[in-house]
């Protein structure tokens, strides 16, 4: 099993090339199967302005960054990239698409994660056309859940996002079980073959709690620190 005393979210320079040599950073937090415990999936966070960090030179610079200090890690789970709600209109499929590959990225080791309520206002263009260059898309809920999972869902998204309650009700994800917004979403993202992610796990009984209601995996400090 995988030790975690790394998976805490460490800055981690990465030097330009260019001449202005200005450093590169980023976290890299964890997700983990909330069942076994297993280390999931690695969630790269920049920092600094995002429109920056998304122009396609420093773009391509920090995802082979992130690549390879996951790799030295002795990480070989996927990585997610989520795209800040205040820039994803403004974003290309071909740049991120174009970033990614000369940064080494493979389509089955990287998804995008996409801000729901963003995908709303854009009809689903990005998602679309990022599926169609063949990347995975993770979509990070919005809290109103917007978006209906349907036969779209399934081909456009792999993985859902959600703000998880402290303490979930375990009936969450049964049919005949609870029929709030968030039961009801998570049955429709079940139904649509959706792994279901928490964004913040705090406890490990909160972890069992959340599995118990249909959570799949889950990040925050249990999955920073829950593997020892």
């Amino acid at each position: 099993m995988v030790a975690v005393r790394w998976l805490a979210m460490n800055v981690i320079p990465f030097p330009s090339r260019a001449v202005a040599m200005e450093p590169l950073a980023f976290t890299i937090g964890a997700r983990v199967d909330l069942r076994i415990g297993a280390l999931a999936a690695g969630v790269v966070r920049p920092r600094g302005e995002a429109e920056e960090a998304f122009a396609y030179s420093t773009l391509a610079r920090l995802l082979r960054a992130a690549r390879m200090t996951w790799r030295e890690r002795g990480a070989y789970t996927g990585l997610v990239l989520p795209t800040p709600p205040s820039i994803q209109a403004s974003l290309d499929a071909d740049l991120l698409s174009e970033a990614a590959n000369e940064a080494g990225c493979t389509r089955q080791g990287l998804n995008f994660e996409l801000c729901e309520r963003e995908v709303v206002r854009d009809g689903g263009a990005l998602a679309e056309a990022l599926r169609a260059r063949g990347w995975g898309v993770t979509l990070r809920a919005d809290p109103d859940c917007p978006l209906p999972f349907g036969t779209k869902a399934r081909t456009l998204y792999s993985e859902l996002v959600l703000d998880a309650p402290e303490t979930p009700d375990p009936f969450l994800a049964l049919d005949d079980g609870d029929r709030s917004p968030l039961g009801r979403r998570l049955l429709a993202a079940r139904a649509a073959g959706l792994v279901i992610s928490a964004e913040s796990v705090r406890t490990a009984s909160q972890a069992r709690m959340l599995a118990m209601a249909g959570f799949d995996r889950g990040g925050g400090p249990f999955a920073e620190a829950g593997l020892r």
